[in-house]
């Protein structure tokens, strides 16, 4: 085990012996972050998402280097349906532990899947459009929208909790019962779930019980001989029948009356429910075609009016569409929290090219991505730098150096000066020893640079010395083997 602070290899110890560091405390809270792994492991395989989710977080909050955990963490999002976590995890994850074959095969297997991209950005953007209809009180219209979402992502559990919540409301129990025990299987113990379903229960109970309407009549009978048939009436009927034509021809409208009214109430309601539907369904295809036909309108033309007014004085036509171009990629980039293809799209943009707002956001962008890469880069080349691998922390430590010289104060100059001393490129190590000192005159890293320099100057002094005298020596034996040969 390590260190955490310096790196030095504690085995037993509580106490790290070189810097001091607790390491009792570090190796608990390196349990505990593993028990909450296992937990969530645990779960998992018996489909509990929700708590494994909450265990695997809990784990990270712990220890963010728990690559295990987080590989986990994402294969549970995207069991899920929750597809942009699940990435999200599993590019932190390759970030952190650059070595990871998980995450890279998870990763590999989505951009493999043909249209699974284009499906999830959908599948987003119709999940959102019906919260909107949702605020906007328009229950048709995000039943209809969360249909199109399941059809995409059958997996989603917040869609199908979604649209049995609609059900409810709209009391349609039995198909809201059906949504939740999809999602139920999917997440066995989703405590919003768990609830919704109770709730559908008890409403189905109350339901049967108010349509038991108990009318049970048993009036005597009376029978009589019709030939050779026997025909049983109630005694009342028969008796109205018999002795009051009044009341048939009454009876015979009351029915006539009944039969309109379940004309009206059951024919009627069906056929407006139908067209309402069809005038919904015309509505949502009519909103997103404007929507779409909107949004690329308004786009197309912002960038016609800032293509117009930037490239009024520059020849080279090409040049700036393209910068443009891969600005809105990158900016698109850097909105979804993808640093990587943003520093890959922004690194080709021509700066000079832009106007004062593609500027603006070219350096908004450029600024996320410095302070991500000088984290990442730090860290990597300080754990190189611990386990004695000086040639790739000065890698790393080099593209630190190339965006902020006086990052973590000096530590990052002296631990490349330091990289280089060791690898023997004492050219290299007096560069940055010079740095060291000129920047932080005043810190322990600058009297140790000095130190460094004294030494390095001492050592070469001490090399070139050597060399004289043995050139010397060389040259004694030559001259007396060439006078006893010529005294021979």
């Amino acid at each position: 085990m390590e260190c955490y602070r310096c790196g030095t290899v504690v085995d037993g110890e509580d106490f790290c012996p070189n810097c001091g560091a607790d390491i009792g405390l570090y190796r608990r809270i390196l349990a505990a972050a593993d028990a909450c792994y296992n937990d969530g492991l645990e779960k998992a395989q018996v489909r509990d998402l929700s708590g494994a989710v909450e265990s695997l977080n809990r784990c990270l909050s712990y220890y963010k280097y728990h690559t295990q955990a987080r590989n986990l963490l994402g294969l549970v999002y995207f069991e899920l349906g929750e597809i942009v976590m699940a990435l999200s995890e599993w590019v932190i994850s390759k970030n952190l532990q650059p070595e990871n074959p998980l995450a890279d095969r998870y990763l590999e297997e989505i951009q493999k899947s043909p249209g699974m991209l284009d499906k999830m950005n959908q599948t987003i953007k119709k999940y959102n459009q019906a919260l909107v209809y949702c605020h906007q009180d328009s229950r048709d219209l995000a039943t209809i929208q969360l249909r199109k979402v399941l059809s995409l992502n059958p997996k989603f559990v917040a869609g199908r909790q979604l649209l049995a919540l609609l059900y409810i409301q709209d009391g349609k129990y039995d198909e809201a019962m059906k949504s939740l025990q999809a999602a139920n299987k999917i997440d066995v113990k989703n405590t919003r779930t768990l609830r919704y379903m109770n709730e559908v229960r008890e409403q189905q109970a109350l339901q049967q019980k108010n349509q038991k309407k108990k009318k049970k009549r048993k009036d005597d009978a009376v029978s009589f001989k019709d030939g050779n048939d026997t025909v049983v009436m109630p005694q009342n009927s028969f008796r109205d029948l018999l002795d009051n034509t009044r009341a048939s021809i009454v009876n015979i409208l009351v029915g006539l009356v009944v039969g309109l009214l379940i004309c009206f109430f059951l024919v009627v309601p069906t056929v407006r429910e139908q067209a309402r539907s069809d005038a919904a369904n015309a509505l949502v295809d009519a909103n997103e075609e404007l929507t779409n036909s909107s949004a690329n309108v308004e786009s197309l033309q912002k960038q016609v009016e800032q293509l117009q007014s930037e490239l009024a004085n520059y020849t080279g036509k090409a040049d700036a569409v393209n910068s443009y171009e891969l600005l809105m990629q990158a900016q698109e980039a850097n909105g979804n929290g993808d640093l990587e293809a943003a520093a890959t799209a922004l690194g080709t943009v021509n700066r000079d090219l832009l106007g004062d707002r593609g500027k603006a956001v070219y350096d908004t962008i450029q600024t996320a991505i410095n302070a991500r890469t000088l984290e990442e880069n730090e860290e990597t080349g300080r754990r190189a730098f611990r386990r004695g691998n000086y040639e790739e922390a000065i890698a790393a430590y080099l593209v630190v150096v190339g965006i902020d010289e006086n990052y973590r104060d000096g530590q990052v100059l002296y631990n490349l000066a330091e990289s280089y001393r060791e690898i023997g490129d004492n050219a290299n190590a007096r560069t940055y020893y010079d740095k060291v000192i000129a920047a932080f005159p005043d810190s322990s890293y600058a009297r140790n640079a000095q130190n460094r320099l004294d030494e390095i100057t001492e050592a070469e002094q001490a090399a070139g010395a050597t060399g004289t005298q043995e050139g010397q020596t060389a040259q004694q034996g030559q001259t007396t083997q060439q006078g006893q040969t010529a005294r021979q």
